[in-house]
């Protein structure tokens, strides 16, 4: 009788706990589902005010009056400009209308062939904190940037393409505060990215860049790789030069070395128009400490039809490929672990190719990479002998 006891307390205790249980489940999915919530609609405020923000910019509106030049500006927001007659104002009006006035903003322009001059030279002469720097002949993005930058003289650089816009007035006090505060050599932040500037909410909620966990920080040497590897594979990720204040010390000296590294073969680099902020940002992680990220939405990445990434040759495509994987090898750090993500590259971003080989310059270039590999003390036995089928299954022989 009492073991009839015992069974009947134990099933309906169990009983009880099932009660209890499936009310824990639907508290805590109330829970999260609230915070889900709470958190789409932050988003969904912080990209209405984006949205109302840029709206102003390309009215040609101007908020405010901090047009102080400063000797020492906490921030110099570099352009590259060529050919954007319709949208150079609208980005040149969001980094004036931020609340920090003690900024610079150098345009850097490549032999524009519009009415771009002309617009540049009238933001010029409403506002002492511009500077325009001319090329002599068509240079290209990668070049027009770093010359700017080695000519600013803010603590910090933000770049900023010729198309793209700020997204709220305060993002410059944020982010110079955060560097500040913490001594980060880089801090990134959010950005929105689309083929339309009147998205809509939903899409733009769509078209997220760099949603990492707010507050995420990482140190060397994790730094240099951690943009290309997830799960000990490659995974490209903040590997753009935009959304990323950069300490303007730590910027010049990469320009620097990535300088003198850019002979033989990459003789030609300063012209490259396919992944060349990717490359130039595996530099700048490997001369940077710390990087921080905070989870604001602060610039509006312009995807246009008219850029290099839809019009580019595709032996251009090619060579900025390789030029990609072969300064990743060149500037990661001295180690197996360093190294290593320039093979898996190769193969994964090569190797699908097979149908549509390198030809002429691109196949010497290839050779090169290939030969460097092989003779470096820091790729392992394994991955050389991938490296070596590879030659093998496309009969490419010094």
């Amino acid at each position: 009788m009492k073991k009839i006891y015992i069974k009947l307390f134990n099933l309906y205790f169990a009983a009880q706990n099932k009660k209890f249980l499936l009310l824990l489940i639907v508290y805590n999915a109330s829970f999260f589902l609230n915070i889900i919530r709470k958190k789409n609609l932050k988003r969904e405020n912080d990209l209405s005010k984006g949205k109302k923000y840029m709206s102003q910019c390309f009215d040609g509106i101007l908020l405010n009056n901090n047009k102080t030049f400063s000797l020492n500006p906490k921030i110099s927001t570099v352009i590259p400009v060529y050919n954007c007659q319709n949208t150079i104002k609208a980005s040149v009006r969001s980094i004036q209308n931020q609340d920090m006035p003690d900024i610079e903003i150098i345009l850097v322009n490549d032999n524009s062939e519009d009415n771009t001059s002309k617009i540049i030279q009238e933001l010029l002469e409403e506002d002492p904190r511009i500077k325009i720097l001319n090329n002599e002949k068509r240079m290209a993005t990668l070049y027009s940037r770093n010359i700017g930058i080695l000519y600013s003289r803010g603590k910090y650089v933000l770049n900023l393409d010729n198309d793209d816009l700020f997204m709220n007035a305060n993002l410059f006090d944020i982010i110079y505060n955060e560097a500040e505060k913490g001594n980060f050599d880089l801090v990134g932040f959010g950005a929105v990215e689309s083929h339309s500037y009147n998205s809509s909410i939903f899409n733009m909620k769509e078209a997220m860049f760099h949603d990492h966990i707010d507050g995420l920080t990482i140190y060397q040497p994790e730094l240099t790789y951690f943009a290309i590897s997830k799960n000990n594979r490659y995974y490209l990720n903040d590997v753009h030069v935009w959304g990323r204040l950069t300490n303007s010390v730590i910027y010049k000296d990469s320009i620097n070395n990535f300088g003198k590294n850019a002979i033989g073969e990459k003789r030609n680099s300063c012209f490259v128009t396919w992944a060349e902020d990717s490359a130039m940002s595996m530099v700048i992680y490997r001369y940077s400490k710390s990087y921080k990220f905070i989870k604001k939405y602060g610039i509006f990445h312009y995807l246009s039809n008219i850029t290099s990434s839809f019009t580019s040759k595709e032996d251009l495509k090619k060579y900025g490929e390789l030029f990609f994987i072969d300064t990743v090898f060149d500037f990661s750090l001295d180690h197996f672990k360093g190294k290593k993500y320039s093979v898996i590259m190769l193969y994964e971003m090569i190797i699908k190719k097979l149908n549509n080989l390198y030809s002429g310059k691109n196949v010497k270039y290839l050779k090169s990479i290939l030969k460097k590999m092989l003779e470096c003390q820091y790729i392992s036995i394994t991955d050389k002998k991938k490296i070596r089928k590879y030659i093998d299954k496309i009969n490419l022989y010094y």
